[in-house]
């Protein structure tokens, strides 16, 4: 008996769970969709062209290394009110997630909106997701090396 030590994800995974996503992201009706650098990118991607939103990028890395992109105009936007989606592929541990709420300031608005492809059940942030689990294997997409 073999048991993997990874989860692997497929394209097709990833798109049927944008897919999943596209229904709660269009009810909240975002002015802007932000991808997170690298892994948000696909899923960010895919929901601006389906719900015809604009796209921004930040950057936002706290495994390999430690580098967080304070972007202004996207504060202003959303102190000023406007409806922001950030978007990453994996809600692990909450670290990305937390930094992002505490640099903008986003616990303090209800007018943004933070979600994953999937997250981990015993991740400190809570976020809507696609696919939810409770395990502690390697989660590979496929734009990522094995």
């Amino acid at each position: 008996m073999r048991f993997d030590s990874r989860i692997h994800i497929s394209y097709r995974d990833v798109h049927s769970m944008c897919h999943n996503l596209e229904y709660h992201v269009s009810k909240f009706n975002p002015d802007v969709i932000v991808g997170i650098i690298r892994g948000g990118l696909l899923p960010a991607l895919h929901l601006s062209h389906t719900l015809d939103r604009p796209l921004m990028a930040i950057t936002w890395q706290t495994r390999d290394t430690s580098k967080q992109e304070h972007n202004i105009d996207l504060q202003d936007m959303i102190h000023s009110g406007k409806r922001v989606v950030f978007v990453d592929d994996i809600n692990d541990t909450g670290k990305t997630f937390l930094g992002i709420d505490q640099q903008y300031g986003c616990s303090i608005v209800t007018n943004v909106m933070m979600i994953s492809l999937v997250a981990k059940t015993d991740s400190s942030f809570k976020a809507r997701a696609a696919l939810t689990i409770d395990d502690k294997r390697w989660v590979v997409f496929p734009y990522e090396r094995d």
